[in-house]
């Protein structure tokens, strides 16, 4: 496994974490596991995880524990446990599945739009799912993510909402 050889800040910058090619467009899961096994093929294929089999367990568990599905067409996919051995670096990851897929959203309404956090650290696993949380309240927001023409807009999307984020939430790094 690479180690970084760099500290992590505490509270990494979207353009530490994220960027075009950590989006996988088309999402053609049609059902929870089918969902999770995707996105765990797509960040283990980039080497983002290093143990694939325990990232898709631990997502499928925390999924039966409380869905992670928001109202809005939005998920949040995250392990329960924090386990930085399995990532060479720590991340986020979108995935957008056009036809939405029954995820367990309090509002019953499909899913579209899948982000996985993959932190080091709870610190920075929570901050990030405050901004996430925020930003994808914000119906404009979702609507610019499923419409977008490409990952590049899609993350240039992202990077906008991101600088519009209030002061408690901004990045301290």
């Amino acid at each position: 496994m690479a180690q970084n050889l760099q500290p992590e800040p505490e509270d990494p910058k979207l353009s530490d974490i994220f960027g075009p090619d950590h989006v996988l467009d088309g999402l053609a899961g049609e059902s929870k596991e089918e969902v999770i096994a995707e996105i765990v093929r797509f960040v283990a294929e980039k080497g983002m995880v290093t143990d694939a089999r325990w990232l898709e367990t631990a997502l499928t568990e925390r999924e039966r524990m409380v869905p992670t599905a928001m109202p809005n067409g939005v998920a949040f996919l995250h392990a329960r446990h924090r386990a930085a051995d399995k990532f060479p670096r720590q991340f986020l990851a979108l995935a957008r599945s056009r036809q939405g897929v029954s995820f367990g959203s309090p509002d019953d309404k499909p899913t579209h739009l899948f982000f996985l956090l993959a932190f080091r650290k709870d610190q920075a696993h929570l901050r990030w799912l405050a901004r996430l949380s925020w930003i994808c309240r914000r119906r404009t927001t979702v609507s610019g993510l499923l419409q977008a023409e490409s990952p590049q807009e899609m993350s240039r999307l992202l990077t906008l909402a991101v600088e519009e984020l209030p002061g408690n939430l901004k990045i301290r790094g």
